[in-house]
């Protein structure tokens, strides 16, 4: 079958893949991996795939039934994320008015979580697929091809002949990850990597998982609660290496990858066994990871990881009040956060620090104290976002029994430019509060001298760090100048 992958128009820039999707205040915009994944499974099966990702082409919806047209598209699969999805299911709409006859499938976090409701919200969206959908996306397909009942597609939810909506059994997860394709060879048929930008990596920068799941609960984490679960399954160090090679080959101006595995550094002889497959292959590409503070603390564990490639970890310290890291279940030790501190530092290794007020036990004082952490840490970069409460989410469904979420108009997650906008007031602290707070820490931290000499320092020394700081400085400055929200 002739068939479309869709990352549907809305802001540009836009992020849906993200964990907090969003217009970011650094100009990073996600790759569409889960969605080229799902596309490269469909290729492998046979099928004639198109893909467009419209946040990042800057296109619009008369660009998208241009293409169908063109391409005679047979079948349509539609990304979506919370803060979009009224705009996602209008764009579905829009389309099939023009094909009546063309069926469509919702993929996504928040179609996992909300399917009939979603369902319900559409004129015409028919199918919604749960969870990983990279198979689900296949078995529909081949349903559609081969005229078969769609009650046989695991993971669908889906309005039969009379209206009436259905939920088939749920898909298995995918133990095996070597059997899927790369995702980069999707991005080498449909997508430009110059495209993609991250504020912590050089750029171009190439995204990828060596891993799915997630062991932890922190109840404000959307993918392992809604989206891949709490199991672990691991890519081979082979296969990964593999990757890093087709990239190399296929990509000569990447400048780094990311994985994006929730959190990278849980089993060691995973991650070991990845280090050493690299250095055997004597890998040159930088590469960034997810990760913990707490896991292991080892000086030549991650002098290995160094010499592998290891160039940044992404680490959730959060906050600094040890009561607020209780109750989000991240039960993060602060003294842990100073000891991996200082064991990156000696093994050369950034650090891009994310931190976030407005948890549920949130006050102004313990504010300031995750302000004050991020100060004393001086990760090479840092974010500051408000929580964000996901459907799905035990934050979520926290929020809403204390009668702190003050809407569920999906739109309110993003302010009117599409940056991130808290949708819950605590008893001392309204979202506005928690909105302009993160701006008040973004100013203080990204305009500290002590900061900005180690950023010319290092900008001095190395050039890909140089470009990366220069983009990230014109991106952050205006809002670092008026905030967040529209004046």
């Amino acid at each position: 079958m002739n068939v479309l992958f869709l990352n549907p128009p809305f802001f540009n820039h836009f992020s849906r893949e993200s964990r907090s999707p969003a217009v970011t205040k650094s100009s990073t915009i996600y790759y569409p991996k889960w969605l080229s994944q799902a596309a490269g499974v469909a290729i492998k099966a046979g099928h004639n795939v198109d893909l467009i990702d419209a946040p990042a082409w800057s296109v619009d919806v008369q660009y998208v039934k241009d293409r169908i047209a063109a391409k005679n598209i047979e079948a349509l699969v539609v990304d979506c994320s919370t803060p979009s999805i009224i705009n996602d299911l209008q764009v579905v709409d829009q389309i099939v008015d023009k094909f009546p006859k063309l069926p469509v499938l919702m993929v996504g976090r928040h179609v996992s979580v909300l399917p009939e409701e979603s369902l319900k919200a559409s004129r015409h969206l028919k199918y919604v697929a749960l969870k990983e959908y990279d198979y689900i996306v296949r078995d529909w397909l081949e349903a559609l091809s081969s005229g078969a009942s769609m009650s046989t597609v695991k993971g669908l939810v889906w309005k039969n002949a009379s209206g009436e909506i259905e939920r088939n059994q749920p898909a298995e997860l995918i133990l095996n990850l070597d059997e899927l394709p790369f995702v980069s060879e999707v991005y080498k048929r449909f997508l430009k990597i110059e495209d993609y930008y991250y504020g912590f990596a050089p750029h171009p920068n190439i995204t990828f998982d060596t891993s799915r799941g997630c062991p932890y609960h922190c109840t404000f984490c959307a993918f392992p609660q809604t989206f891949s679960g709490h199991r672990m399954r691991y890519r081979s160090a082979s296969n990964v290496a593999d990757e890093f090679d087709f990239i190399k080959k296929e990509f000569p101006k990447v400048r780094s990858i990311t994985f994006e595995d929730d959190t990278y550094i849980i089993s060691k002889d995973h991650v070991m066994g990845i280090a050493d497959e690299l250095i055997r292959r004597g890998n040159k590409i930088p590469y960034n990871v997810n990760q913990r503070a707490d896991l292991i603390a080892d000086l030549d564990f991650f002098k290995t990881l160094k010499k592998s490639g290891l160039r940044l970890v992404i680490v959730g310290f959060e906050s600094g009040d040890d009561e607020v890291l209780k109750h989000m279940k991240k039960n993060l030790n602060l003294a842990k956060a100073e000891e991996f501190m200082e064991l990156c530092r000696k093994s050369g290794i950034l650090v891009h620090g994310c931190f976030m007020v407005g948890n549920l036990n949130e006050t102004r004082e313990t504010m300031q104290k995750t302000l004050d952490l991020a100060m004393k840490l001086q990760p090479d970069t840092a974010q500051f976002f408000p929580l964000m409460v996901y459907p799905g989410t035990e934050a979520y469904q926290e929020a809403k029994d204390k009668g702190y979420l003050i809407t569920e108009d999906w739109n309110q997650w993003l302010t009117d430019t599409g940056l991130h906008n808290a949708v819950i007031n605590l008893p001392n602290l309204s979202n506005e509060d928690l909105v302009e707070f993160c701006d008040y820490a973004r100013r203080k931290y990204y305009t500290h001298p002590k900061y900005l000499v180690r950023k010319m320092g290092q900008s001095l020394t190395d050039f890909d760090e140089l470009k990366r700081n220069w983009i990230g400085f014109k991106s952050l400055v205006k809002y670092l100048i008026k905030g967040s929200y529209s004046k």
